[in-house]
């Protein structure tokens, strides 16, 4: 049990003080065509200086001279990238998160328009830049291996890590749902990445024919591409679309902010052990959503939350984590900044504290760090025991 009204408040007074990072659009403050406007110079697009790169165009679902069906997720307009005489390459620029996981996904419909007699690889592909020297993510559309014109689906594949180059993975052969994917139709394609550790943590397809949504999960984190020294900060994305004839198109883009939930610091020895704090089984905090988070060892079942905006200093100026020997507490360490404390009630020896999530896009990227204090009796009365710390980044999840 907890009472949700003074983290609500917390949470309503410090939107303003959020970084926000990352990049989203759905292209529809866009200038728009049925047969295409060029999309560099649009919301901060440009084409990189690489050799012979084409531009992408921002198409009209309407009358759209592609034959690219609406997006049953879509609005009015579209992006996409059609090679006609070489290779399309659309950038912008990003912040990405790093001291959150990061989030990737996108509606995207491949096809191919062309006349050769097989539909050239590489299809398309969404990547951070620069990739040269930096840890960054690579997306990968293919044609199935011979496949011929005019083709009917294509694969949803991955560069892996850890070298620059990387080495193309076909994701089929981790997860059918990946490959196989219905040509000219509208799917949804992402992925989860932590930067600061050079990993992959997941990765997302919606099929657009079955509705079906499939989440593959690596036993290990998988390796980014680039994660090998020298590496450098990624400050773009890329939209590329390879060789002619192949057409790409994307629609509700998003690079922000992953729902994150991890534990730091250690507790102090309680009757029951050290007093834990984790996130509930499957639990994170996604926007919209209600955030849950375990506490055990509790031999009264009760606890006071402290949750604050920092795990370095406590109001504003005491560097953590303190030492609490001299409060009474030896052998305790405070760990966060208690701008918040809120009793829990449990059952038995566990007890649950709950975060209503609004579903504001503010709040994305808002850290709160927190650590339980277990109450316990002892011979003269009350004292209190320490948890480990946690720390909630509150983004998107899938």
């Amino acid at each position: 049990m907890r009472s949700p009204v003074p983290i609500l408040c917390l949470l309503s007074s410090l939107v303003s003080s959020v970084v926000a990072q990352g990049f989203s659009t759905d292209f529809e403050a866009f200038l728009a065509s049925p047969t295409g406007t060029p999309s560099a110079g649009q919301g901060g697009f440009y084409i990189p200086p690489v050799a012979g790169s084409l531009d992408g165009a921002i198409f009209t679902y309407v009358g759209n001279s592609l034959g690219i069906p609406p997006n049953p997720n879509g609005g009015a307009n579209f992006y996409c990238g059609v090679g006609t005489t070489g290779q399309v390459r659309a950038q912008h620029n990003v912040t990405v998160p790093i001291n959150c996981h990061c989030h990737v996904s996108f509606d995207v419909l491949c096809n191919y328009n062309g006349a050769a007699a097989a539909p050239p690889n590489n299809l398309a592909s969404v990547s951070l830049q620069p990739s040269a020297t930096s840890a960054y993510f690579n997306m990968l559309a293919r044609w199935p291996v011979g496949a011929v014109t005019p083709p009917t689906t294509w694969d949803a594949d991955a560069v892996f890590g850890p070298t620059a180059a990387g080495t193309v993975t076909a994701m089929g052969t981790l997860d059918p749902a990946f490959s196989g994917l219905a040509v000219n139709v509208w799917h949804t394609w992402g992925c989860k990445i932590d930067l600061a550790a050079g990993v992959y943590l997941n990765f997302r397809i919606t099929n657009g024919v079955t509705n079906v949504t499939t989440i593959y999960t690596p036993l290990i984190p998988v390796p980014l591409p680039g994660t090998v020294a020298p590496t450098t900060v990624v400050t773009d994305f890329r939209l590329f679309t390879g060789n002619i004839g192949n057409v790409f198109a994307v629609d509700n883009f998003l690079i922000s902010y992953a729902a994150t939930f991890d534990t730091f610091g250690a507790g102090c020895l309680g009757a029951l052990g050290v007093p834990t704090l984790a996130a509930a089984p499957g639990s994170l905090p996604i926007l919209g959503t209600t955030f849950s988070i375990d506490l055990g060892n509790l031999p009264l079942g009760l606890a006071i939350m402290l949750t604050g905006l920092s795990n370095t200093l406590a109001s504003g100026s005491i560097p953590l984590p303190l030492d609490m020997t001299s409060f009474g507490f030896p052998g305790c360490n405070l760990l966060v900044d208690p701008l918040v404390t809120e009793f829990v009630i449990g059952a038995g020896t566990t007890a649950t504290w709950n975060l209503s999530i609004p579903p504001a896009p503010s709040l994305v990227g808002l850290e709160l760090f927190s650590q339980a204090a277990s109450l316990e009796t002892i011979p003269q009365g009350t004292t209190c025991k320490f948890s480990n710390g946690g720390k909630t980044c509150i983004g998107y999840g899938y």
